[in-house]
């Protein structure tokens, strides 16, 4: 019994198969790459707003509680300057710019504190007056509660990784945990979050203090970055905040490497796995 042979026709039919497939694997893993570049430019700002909170916080003795609430805040900033661009560049222009104006006019004299309470009420200000195009259109207030959520529970995570351990987990590690933890935490709670808050928090709360709320907390972490990077270079005597200001300074180059590291895998593989970008939203 003869075993018939591939026809010419069935065999380019097979060819073309075989060069759309490779075509297709081609496309996925260079999205992924895309994807990866993406998150870990995030996981590069991540980096440094989660070091200095946790100098700050180490310096005023919150030892125990200093990765969570560092990632709480660390996370809930990201989130919104991923899915809510608009509100997040006003929010951290106020900040910047009230924080550059005091080092200007004050200079050794500009006071840390004073500096985020002028920057968080000059927010609050633009937020109750300026009418953005659309409210609540980028479903900002569920972000910022996807990227809250998500920070709480890589910080929890970290305390136990402590625990657990003799020695303290390196910055490098804790930071390539949180930020792709909190990428895959965001992506994938999103979604209900969004659903949740439009059946119960729009209903109840007017979207202008939903996104003021959030717009003092982004102008007050960009105006407290102008001063901790800007702080090292002022003559002035030595405090809490010099002292968290130089030790986030040392600790840098290893955050941000973590940062990265954990941007870049968490967004491969989030396009892997075929997960929404959420863009939509």
């Amino acid at each position: 019994m003869t075993i018939p042979q591939p026809t010419s026709k069935q065999f380019q039919h097979h060819h073309r198969l075989q060069e759309s497939t490779d075509a297709v694997e081609m496309s996925r893993w260079r999205l992924a790459l895309i994807r990866g570049i993406i998150w870990s430019l995030y996981g590069i700002i991540y980096a440094p707003l989660f070091t200095g909170l946790s100098e700050l916080l180490k310096a005023f003795g919150f030892n125990s509680i200093t990765y969570i609430i560092a990632a709480t805040v660390t996370g809930t900033t990201t989130a919104v300057l991923y899915g809510a661009r608009e509100l997040s560049l006003i929010s951290s222009g106020i900040g910047a710019v009230v924080g550059v104006i005091l080092l200007i006019l004050f200079g050794e004299q500009s006071a840390f504190i004073p500096t985020l309470v002028i920057a968080a009420s000059v927010a609050t200000a633009a937020g109750l007056t300026i009418h953005f195009p659309t409210r609540c259109s980028t479903h900002v207030g569920a972000k910022a509660m996807s990227g809250l959520i998500a920070g709480a529970l890589g910080g929890s995570l970290l305390i136990l990784l402590d625990l657990l351990q003799t020695t303290p987990v390196s910055l490098f590690i804790a930071l390539a945990v949180l930020v792709s933890l909190n990428g895959l935490l965001y992506v994938l709670s999103l979604r209900g979050w969004v659903a949740l808050l439009q059946r119960w928090c729009h209903a109840n709360y007017p979207c202008y203090l939903i996104e003021t709320g959030i717009m003092a907390l982004l102008a007050t972490v960009a105006a407290g970055s102008v001063w901790m990077v800007s702080a090292p270079l002022m003559d002035s005597d030595s405090s809490l905040w010099q002292a968290a200001s130089l030790a986030m300074h040392t600790q840098l180059p290893q955050a941000m490497l973590g940062g990265l590291v954990g941007g870049g895998l968490a967004g491969m593989a989030l396009e892997l796995f075929r997960l929404s970008w959420v863009s939509d939203l």
